[in-house]
């Protein structure tokens, strides 16, 4: 029997009170009352997509997007007028972005149901919310009226938890395929069920893919990560062949068999690895990275027992990899690839380890500290795991503590002082500081300039 995502939880029913205020309030703010009065009467303007789902869900916070039957142009000429500053970076597009007290609004002529390529605008509201991806997203307020428009049914979809696309989902996909990842994001990422022929199109359109700028893959991918579903929306992707197309490392990790502490393959551990961690894109991407050097890593012993020995390093190895692919920033690659490749540090490691962490990770030791949460072992119980996490903290402020009055990151001597004491410039210098700091970690105390520079005179002999 085909598997299906499982059915999301409906919503509460949604108080219309409540967000038509809200979004009466956006509309008469300092940040829209501008653009309201610049664009004019006939600019018929409403507030759509995200801005309209979130208020109607709840959230407390959206951006704000507008939708108006004025061309782009003469978009820009009014809000010119007026003295609103005015990015055109989206006008092949339609979109232009204007700049209200520091604050950027995107404001889109309405649009004909189309290729992304293409923007055929439109006259009416209607035309233009046909041409939106999903019924949730195809809801308008009217500034005007201040009325809800839905001619697609979102609301109600919106209080069942059900995705589905506006009209003929292969059409919506085919328009633009990264809609299939919006689809997990909106729908099994957000704990909403997808209506059966929406995934059912998903999953055969989903070869065109191929066809999406990696970049607007990676925005896609980072998002549905840090949803509060990440776990559900991640295993429908490989129902999506995602992983096939951009990340097939994960593959040998489904249905890998780990060992007899832990009770999961590694795909599954991983999906509740990711789960579990703090909903940061650092977290969750180092979660996601952190064990998939496990199956090239392998090893069995002479009583069966299975082994990933160094298992951390292919894994580090990995995440550079898939992240230089999808063009994640070198800093936050740095800061994932770190945090993976000292996963396996324990934090039952003594004032030494606790200082060789601090070195090591600097500024991200709190999501380093955050992943070990969500990877601690399933054979330890809570009470347990919480108390050697309280002792490793407390361990973690001592040395802070010490740290401000005694900075051991600093030797007491660097590099001129070897080349005074004898040694040739070159990497041998490079050595020795790297031995002493070593040192020092161990023994603190030995972080004295007489006692430093009669050890590296040791050395050099």
């Amino acid at each position: 029997m085909e598997k299906f995502p499982a059915p999301g939880k409906p919503s509460s029913p949604i108080d219309f009170e409540t967000a038509t205020g809200r979004l009466s309030a956006f509309i008469d703010s300092e940040l829209l009352k501008p653009l309201e009065n610049s664009l004019g009467s006939d600019g018929e303007l409403y507030l759509v997509g995200g801005t309209v789902r979130d208020i109607l869900s709840g959230k407390q916070e959206t951006d704000l997007d507008l939708a108006t039957v004025l061309l782009p142009e003469e978009v820009c000429n009014r809000l010119a007028r007026n003295n609103i500053r005015v990015i055109k970076t989206g006008l092949e597009h339609g979109t232009v972005t204007a700049v209200v007290n520091k604050s950027n609004i995107e404001i889109t002529t309405y649009r004909q149901p189309s290729s992304r390529l293409e923007s055929r605008f439109s006259d009416t509201i209607e035309q233009d919310l046909a041409g939106r991806d999903f019924t949730i997203n195809a809801i308008g307020f009217s500034f005007n009226k201040r009325q809800f428009i839905d001619p697609f049914g979102g609301i109600s979809d919106l209080e069942s938890g059900v995705l589905r696309a506006v009209g003929d989902p292969f059409d919506r996909f085919s328009e633009d395929p990264l809609r299939i990842l919006r689809a997990v994001r909106f729908g099994q990422a957000e704990g909403r069920s997808i209506e059966h022929n929406t995934w059912q199109n998903a999953k055969s359109c989903s070869a065109l893919l191929a066809r999406v700028s990696i970049e607007r893959i990676r925005d896609e991918f980072s998002k549905i990560l840090i949803c509060s579903s990440a776990d559900a929306a991640l295993k429908s992707l490989q129902e999506l062949q995602f992983y096939s197309m951009f990340i097939p490392q994960v593959l040998p990790a489904i249905g890998f068999e780990q060992n007899r502490f832990h009770v999961e393959d590694v795909f599954f551990h991983t999906l509740t690895v990711v789960q579990k961690s703090k909903p940061e894109l650092p977290v969750r991407l180092a979660a996601f990275f952190h064990d998939l050097g496990k199956p090239p890593s392998l090893s069995v012993d002479e009583k069966g027992e299975r082994h990933f020995y160094k298992h951390e390093h292919i894994s580090e190895s990995i995440s550079k990899e898939v992240m230089k692919r999808l063009r994640y920033s070198n800093d936050l690659t740095k800061e994932v690839s770190t945090i993976v490749k000292l996963h396996m540090r324990p934090i039952e490691c003594g004032p030494a380890g606790v200082r060789r962490l601090l070195r090591d990770l600097g500024s991200w030791f709190d999501n380093w500290r955050e992943l070990k949460i969500a990877d601690a072992s399933p054979t330890l119980s809570e009470d347990e795991f919480m108390h050697r996490l309280s002792n490793f903290d407390n361990m973690v402020q001592l040395e802070l503590e010490k740290a401000s009055i005694n900075n051991t990151s600093i030797l007491a001597i660097n590099g001129d002082d070897l080349i005074e004491l004898g040694f040739s410039p070159g990497k041998k210098i490079g050595e020795v500081l790297k031995g002493l700091q070593e040192a020092v970690i161990e023994e603190p105390e030995l972080n004295n300039r007489q006692v430093l520079l009669k050890m590296a005179k040791a050395m050099l002999g």
